[in-house]
């Protein structure tokens, strides 16, 4: 690759001198001579042109010299990239590897982008009580981004048992967002394409159906179910009736039917077909308006779906369409009953009339004797003919039905709407007419009202050919009904007792309620089996500060004074590197055929340590600096190339260290407290600092380039790790964030654990912390051009603070107290 130019003398940039780039005020960048050359203007000597955009521009008053030097072009120029040596490992210094993590993520990214959206957050849904008579469960919803839905009680849906699967894998814990992620893996493409759309036409600007706010999980519960939370209503439909026929109130009567009409007429334009609608799956809402609300079909779906191919008559309430009573049972063709094909649109215009007969009628029990007539037909031992037989018992209960809509329709003079209801209840499918048919003779009884200007409908055709939907309780995994069960969560989670109902439960109760219903189900391949092996090395006499990788070797220090090298093949020791006099505090190791490792001590100590195959430590040099009595003691390291060893010491210096002769090359001041951490990435050294600041040098005259350092009052806090990925820093801090930059210009700032995060690792897109609070955290880190995502995936838990992490070809190596635990893949 050619060496960057500059623009106006084209002659390739140096690394000192005149030809240094420095970046104008307007972003350009020039090297310094050509800017000391641009032609002043009398009037305000100060002020030139650039010579790319030929803006004014303001020169410092003490020159070009003033001006920022461009990193990036010096990273494209970095003297370390051109010479061949020893790479450095260390938890800063790491490439990223090819090898995957030791579990597999929960998503990927057409999953993720699909669906991040509609995940609520952990804490928006609080005081849960669930009743398994009726598959769902009423909560209270918290919504951060508007204030009009705070506190608001809604309906939440179980979609998917967690089963036989946990969120728990031994000592690793899924975190939230990967818990609903792999829930919605386990769903299958068909049920997810299907919950899509219902989201969908849900969101939205359809009329007259219900709002569902997004998809939720206990946090709290290890087995809990994925919730669909929904809208809730309170007043259905035959709540409000009267004991007097509606006929009497035809205006109300023509309008809530021409609302509910509308309402499934919706669904039908995205091609959404229920199937079933049940009474109460029609509500209204705060305005008196018809909805039909989806929390209610799924339930009442399930319910139908039990009720038939469990044989139970009991519910009064439930019926359905002869041709979904043959889907339901299974094991007969559509041909055997007479139909040319199964669930579709008509199915849904047979309900609909159903459901307005039974306001017409008054009679909320108009299809018990069909369902228990279809109840003897399949279950009573009925042999063969099957066409015949239900269509004869079809036929006696629709006469039965129809002579009391004539009684009715007829004296009012509404033989129009007599004969849409008795076409819409034909027992073929395709003789029903469509939704709009029967929209427009209800909307003709308005017309006779004279106001048929308040009602007006899109017309548009429904896709006949494109039905992808069936919701006949498939996708709602609701419990069975057994016994009124409840659970209440507090606003912290925790399990209270429920007075108001008997037995108190927990998810993992719900979630076996719903398992036997998941067997049968369509499902993807997510978390399962155990997932990972763990190794624990007992390794020091007190507590581990560093860990890195080298030659084929893990080496581990501590505070007992001593280095100790593993066998990555079986984690034996090779070997124990003493001399320190002091706690070892920093370490470092330069891979290759014989690896160097070079530590760091608590009295300004630096040795280096030459590592071979036998089991003799040779100790190549070691000396003693940073040595303040005020401060002391070697914070941190990095090398780079085979060129320089860089240290940071508690006296606030960094001093750079020729890796030749062992020579001290240069001391870099500017910090105001310790330096805790370096990172050396394209020819740019960068010191982290308990100050709160992070400064970047140039590592070819170790001058100082840019500082970097969160401005926000109250955000200063020590920087304790630093990690260097591309054009992206990330450090964290003592308050339990990450903060990241790109290009020296802060980006976010992220809160990942509760305390001081010691320990921050990052490779290929894997991130990994751990600190205070004894958890180490996994999350992934994707970079989309200026765009940083953070997506946490699992937590683990130990018994002791983490001082040191390390993820190294599908291995995740941690270090708390004495012991190093290895986690890796099952094979």
């Amino acid at each position: 690759m050619e060496p960057p130019e500059c623009p106006v003398c084209l002659q390739p940039y140096e690394f000192a001198g005149d030809s240094v780039p420095r970046v104008l005020p307007c972003g350009h960048s020039a090297c310094e001579s050509c800017i000391s050359a641009l032609p002043r203007r009398p009037a305000a000597p100060s002020t030139v042109r650039c010579p790319a955009c030929n803006i004014l521009i303001r020169i410092p008053d003490l020159g070009p010299s003033a001006l920022p030097k461009n990193i990036d072009l010096l990273r494209l120029h970095s003297p370390d990239s051109r010479s061949p040596g020893l790479d450095a490992v260390s938890n800063s210094g790491s490439k990223p590897n090819p090898y995957p993590i030791f579990f597999p993520l929960p998503w990927n990214e057409d999953l993720y982008s699909k669906w991040k959206d509609l995940v609520l957050p952990h804490d928006s849904i609080s005081l849960v009580t669930f009743d398994c008579r009726l598959g769902s469960a009423t909560a209270s919803f918290y919504s951060s981004s508007s204030s009009v839905l705070n506190n608001r009680t809604v309906i939440l849906i179980p979609l998917v048992a967690l089963s036989s699967f946990s969120a728990q894998r031994g000592p690793l814990r899924l975190s939230y967002l990967a818990r609903v992620m792999n829930s919605l893996m386990r769903m299958g493409e068909d049920r997810m394409n299907h919950l899509g759309l219902l989201l969908e036409v849900s969101s939205s600007c359809r009329r007259r159906i219900s709002r569902v706010f997004g998809l939720w999980m206990d946090p709290k519960e290890e087995l809990s179910p994925l919730f669909l939370v929904c809208e809730r209503f309170d007043k259905v439909v035959l709540d409000v009736l009267n004991d007097e026929k509606c006929v009497n109130e035809m205006f109300a009567f023509a309008m809530m039917a021409m609302e509910m009409c509308e309402a499934v007429m919706s669904l039908h334009y995205v091609c959404i077909v229920c199937g079933c609608l049940l009474p109460e799956c029609f509500v209204l809402d705060e305005l008196g308006h018809c909805i039909l609300d989806l929390s209610r079909v799924l339930v009442s779906g399930k319910r139908i779906r039990e009720k038939i191919s469990g044989a139970a008559v009991s519910d009064s309430s439930v019926f359905a369409s002869p041709e979904v009573h043959v889907f339901l049972q299974g094991g007969v063709s559509a041909a055997e009953c007479g139909f040319d094909d199964f669930v579709g649109y008509g199915s849904d215009v047979w309900s609909l009339a159903c459901v307005i007969a039974m306001i017409l009628c008054g009679d909320t029990i108009l299809g018990k004797e069909l369902f228990q007539g279809f109840f003897d037909v399949f279950c009573g031992g009925v042999d063969g003919h099957f066409a015949e037989i239900l269509f004869d018992h079809y036929e006696v209960w629709k006469e039965k039905v129809v002579s009391k809509l004539e009684a009715l329709l007829l004296e009012a003079k509404l033989e129009s709407l007599l004969q849409i209801l008795k076409s819409s209840l034909s027992y073929q499918p395709q003789n029903r007419p469509q939704i709009k048919e029967l929209w427009s003779c209800i909307r003709s009884l308005l017309t006779k009202t004279q106001v048929a200007s308040l009602a007006a409908m899109d017309t548009s055709e429904v896709k006949e050919s494109l039905v992808s939907c069936t919701i006949i309780g498939d996708m709602c995994l609701a419990p069975s009904e057994t016994s009124s069960i409840s659970t209440k969560l507090g606003i912290d989670g925790s399990l209270v007792d429920n007075f108001n109902v008997g037995e108190v439960c927990s998810s993992r109760h719900m979630s076996e309620c719903v398992k036997q219903d998941w067997v049968n189900a369509d499902h993807c391949e997510g978390l399962e089996g155990d997932g990972f092996k763990s190794i624990t090395i007992e390794a020091h006499n007190d507590c581990i500060t560093a860990l890195a990788v080298g030659g084929g070797y893990l080496f581990s220090a501590s505070f007992d004074k001593t280095i100790k090298v593993w066998s990555l093949q079986d984690f034996s020791l090779v070997q124990t590197l003493k001399g320190h006099e002091h706690k070892i505090m920093a370490m470092v190791v330069m891979d290759g055929t014989q690896p160097l490792c070079i530590s760091g001590d608590s009295s300004s100590g630096i040795f280096v340590w030459n590592i071979s195959s036998s089991a003799s430590q040779e100790l190549l040099k070691s000396w003693y600096e940073h040595n303040d009595w005020r401060y002391s003691g070697i914070h941190s390291l990095a090398v780079s190339g085979i060129s320089h060893l860089y240290s940071g010491g508690g006296d606030k210096s960094i001093k750079a260290w020729s890796l030749q002769d062992y020579s001290l090359t240069c001391v870099m001041t500017g910090h105001k407290s310790t330096v805790s951490s370096l990172a050396l990435v394209d020819g740019v050294l960068y010191s982290g600092s308990w100050d709160g600041t992070i400064r970047l040098w140039s590592l070819y005259d170790h001058t100082l380039l840019s500082e970097l350092g969160d401005k926000t009052p109250g955000s200063s806090y020590p920087v304790l790790s630093l990690i260097v990925k591309d054009h992206f820093v990330l450090s964290s801090y003592e308050d339990g964030c990450i903060k990241i930059w790109r290009n020296d210009e802060f980006i976010k700032s992220i809160k990942i654990q509760n305390g001081a995060i010691f320990a921050l690792h990052v490779d290929s897109n894997w991130m990994c912390t751990g600190g205070w609070d004894m958890i180490v955290s996994i999350q992934e880190l994707l970079v989309d051009g200026l765009l940083v995502d953070v997506r946490p995936v699992a937590s683990l838990n130990f018994d002791s603070v983490i001082t040191s992490l390390l993820h190294w070809h599908g291995k995740l190596f941690v270090g708390f107290s004495n012991k190093i635990k290895v986690f890796y893949g099952a094979t």
